[in-house]
């Protein structure tokens, strides 16, 4: 119980600390922000879009994560089997540990923006001012004022008075969609217990599936690497043919679609 105990304390670090920091740490090694027009030695004169730079590093960046995850999970279930549990944690958390030193050893090569602050107790209290005055007995009632199409317009600083604007809003029109954004944008995690209860039944089915099968010496879990072996080959389709001809075709992935909340859809709106 206490090695079980003490595993989940570092997964819990691992998860909740390096995991949340890598991504924007990557974002923040684009230096360019706003497209620029280049000529190409060809002559021919192209956008260079920071948008479509961040997409394809991140493409690259899942497709050595599950070149990792493929090599690691297979080569780890032969040590398994073959060797015992021993080894087939000690190597995996051998590697972890050079995480943290390659970031230590690299940190003053890294761009690195300086902290700007929390915004969450700003977006909370906008949110809940928000909500004042829309709450009533009747549901039905509740649900209309919140879906009226006002909710983020009459919070946003235009909409009030100097005088009566709390000293907490020291922010413009602006962010204030962008809060509505974010709020939006986080509806998604009610769709994640769903989510990871398929994801993990899958994944039991898959072992249990291979335990019946004519396996010739293959380890059962093999089967369930399907995925990351899946998505080395449709990453780099992916990014080499299907977006580029969908960009062609005008037809564009913005990184937020969808509508905000607690208002109505808006054509166009990203």
């Amino acid at each position: 119980m206490g090695t079980f105990i003490l595993g989940l304390i570092i997964m819990g670090i691992g998860t909740g600390s390096f995991k949340p920091n890598i991504s924007p740490l990557i974002a923040e090694q684009i230096k360019r922000k706003k497209m620029v027009v280049k000529e190409l030695p060809s002559g021919e004169r192209v956008i260079i879009d920071p948008a479509v730079t961040q997409s394809r590093i991140y493409h690259y960046f899942y497709l050595f994560i599950n070149i990792g995850a493929l090599v690691g999970q297979v080569g780890m279930v032969y040590c398994e089997k073959y060797v015992g549990f021993w080894l087939a944690f000690l190597l995996p958390t051998m590697m972890l540990c050079l995480c943290p030193a390659v970031l230590f050893w690299c940190r003053k090569r890294y761009v690195r923006a300086p902290p700007s602050g929390s915004v969450l107790s700003k977006a909370l209290r906008l949110f809940l001012l928000g909500n004042k005055g829309r709450w009533s007995i009747n549901p039905i009632t509740t649900y209309r004022n919140l879906h009226d199409g006002t909710f983020w317009e009459a919070v946003k600083p235009s909409a009030i008075e100097p005088s009566r604007r709390p000293s907490w809003m020291t922010f413009d029109d602006k962010w204030v969609d962008e809060v509505g954004r974010g709020f939006a944008a986080c509806s998604v995690f009610c769709w994640y217990p769903i989510y990871w209860l398929t994801y993990n039944q899958l994944n039991n089915n898959l072992t249990s599936q291979a335990a019946v099968m004519k396996l010739n010496g293959l380890p059962n879990d093999v089967l369930s690497n399907l995925d990351p072996f899946a998505l080395i080959i449709l990453i780099p389709i992916c990014d080499l043919l299907i977006y580029p001809a969908l960009r062609k075709a005008k037809i564009h992935f913005s990184p937020i679609k969808s509508t905000h909340l607690f208002t109505p859809p808006l054509p166009n709106t990203h």
